[in-house]
């Protein structure tokens, strides 16, 4: 069975997922500290963005937060294993993604240490539904 788990001692985690029904998608995350205490939570809909880019502007909204609140050491899970490769650089991403992978980039190298991983659906099931709630809705939610 899979299960969230805490992240290590002094670190975060940052759980995040996208969303895609018909033309509405979403995106969203949650930040916790290593009690589980839920540190931040954010979630926003798209319009006309494939379900790649929801992932990875899911992630990219996460990683802002966490850099805006100077969390330095953190644990990323996220149930797009797509994402999770590009991230790693096991895969070239597509056009419509790699500016997005950019920014993401661009804010890994601002954390003192960090690891990325993907997670079954069902260890990521809070931000799975929030994601999915959001498509319907506007405006970021934090």
């Amino acid at each position: 069975m899979t299960r969230w788990s805490t992240p290590k001692l002094h670190w975060f985690k940052l759980d995040f997922d996208g969303s895609a029904q018909s033309n509405c998608q979403a995106g969203g995350g949650v930040i916790r500290d290593h009690l589980g205490n839920t540190v931040a939570a954010y979630a926003d809909n798209l319009r006309n963005n494939t379900v790649t880019q929801a992932e990875g502007m899911a992630l990219l909204w996460g990683l802002k937060m966490a850099n805006s609140i100077e969390i330095k050491y953190l644990e990323i899970e996220g149930d797009s294993q797509i994402i999770v490769d590009y991230v790693k650089g096991n895969t070239s991403a597509v056009w419509r993604v790699e500016p997005i992978l950019r920014d993401i980039r661009c804010l890994m190298v601002k954390m003192e240490d960090f690891s990325i991983r993907h997670i079954f659906k069902e260890g990521n099931r809070a931000v799975d539904s929030m994601a999915a709630d959001r498509r319907l809705q506007n405006g970021l939610r934090c």
